[in-house]
């Protein structure tokens, strides 16, 4: 496990501008990816001669124990500046990367000063460079998120046995949470979304009390976590008797994700292409105006991570996990939206997702 770590530290400091000592990662999830020890309060020193992790001492002992192969440093936080200013002396740092789209102004005057004489750049680089290996997901890493999608899977089939007349949202988003963790979910993935009947047209509905009618269409927006590792998966359900246009709308959402998810599969790596891909089959439906945001994102450490699946293009970088997740919102009356995730192979693409897409009714 501690190679695996060490090697990915290894690609970033091979990727270092010549101009630059190292780089300076304090942010949770990146000193996740790179150390494997989840910390929140982390100061990952990475240099082309040697690297060093700091912490407090709440986390040096288990930090000792996970991250074998790199000194681990322990602070004191009034002697913070002695401690960090000794390291940038002891490994003679005059420049170094920082994380500008995730260190707040403060941390950046704060770590500015104690690590005087080094200059941190803010200029956004280490972001782009640590988003390129991210991007590039590894077998463990599959595992997990296979793992991840499995047990949301199943918790989303128990839920279909729950739904009936007089339920509420907030009821069937808490069983979620309840059952997941019971099979194993480290945690959500994100706030589950279940939206009933009108509530649907809102892509990003918070479940509340309104209570389940025949009629209805459920969205259910889920995933979860295992071993920090995301799934992210919707699916749209029926209950009870429903209309000729709400089996219309389903069916135009259900082709426009098989559209995309088939341009995948069969070699396309254009985010562009595999946006438009379902949107225009949506929008030669007629509700073109109807479905306002990108077909998908990357999936990983994190919920939302590079690359976008939408117009701005790009490559879909092999190795990357995404979602297809196209939708159709009718203001006041329901929305429909469909969502697997793929894991992009060198001549195609893996559905990561099993649960069925055809129209499930249920009551």
């Amino acid at each position: 496990m501690a190679n695996k770590f060490l090697w990915r530290t290894n690609q970033l400091i091979n990727l270092l501008p010549e101009d630059c000592d190292g780089a300076l990662i304090m942010s949770q999830i990146n000193g996740r990816y790179f150390t494997g020890f989840n910390c929140d309060n982390g100061y990952f020193i990475v240099t082309r001669g040697d690297c060093v992790y700091v912490t407090d001492s709440r986390y040096t002992e288990a930090a000792r124990k996970a991250i074998g192969w790199c000194e681990v440093t322990e602070y004191a936080g009034p002697k913070m500046k002695e401690c960090f200013g000794g390291i940038a002396a002891g490994l003679g740092l005059k420049k170094l990367l920082v994380e500008s789209d995730r260190m707040t102004l403060s941390q950046y005057r704060m770590m500015s000063d104690v690590l005087t004489p080094a200059v941190l750049s803010e200029e956004g680089e280490l972001d782009r460079l640590i988003e390129s290996l991210r991007v590039h997901k590894d077998s463990d890493e599959i595992v997990c998120m296979r793992a991840a999608q499995n047990i949301a899977e199943q918790t989303l089939t128990h839920l279909f046995g729950m739904i009936r007349e007089g339920v509420t949202e907030a009821d069937l988003a808490f069983e979620f949470e309840f059952y997941a963790r019971r099979l194993g979910a480290e945690r959500l993935a994100f706030d589950s979304i279940v939206a009933s009947g009108e509530n649907g047209s809102m892509p990003h509905a918070v479940p509340g009390q309104r209570r389940i009618r025949s009629g209805d269409f459920i969205t259910f927006d889920v995933g979860c976590v295992v071993d920090g590792y995301h799934s992210d998966m919707t699916r749209t359900v029926a209950y009870g008797a429903i209309c000729d246009e709400q089996r219309k709308i389903y069916d135009i959402v259900r082709r426009a994700q098989r559209s995309a998810i088939d341009y995948l599969t069969g070699g396309g790596d254009d985010l562009a292409a595999c946006d438009a891909a379902a949107r225009d089959l949506i929008t030669a439906e007629g509700y073109g105006d109807y479905f306002g945001h990108g077909t998908g994102h990357g999936v990983g450490l994190e919920i939302h991570e590079f690359p976008s699946v939408s117009f701005r293009g790009g490559k879909v970088p092999e190795n990357a996990v995404i979602t297809v997740e196209p939708g159709i919102y009718l203001p006041g009356k329901y929305g429909v939206r469909i969502e697997d995730m793929l894991y992009k192979t060198a001549d195609g693409a893996v559905d990561l997702t099993n649960l069925d897409r055809e129209l499930l009714i249920l009551g």
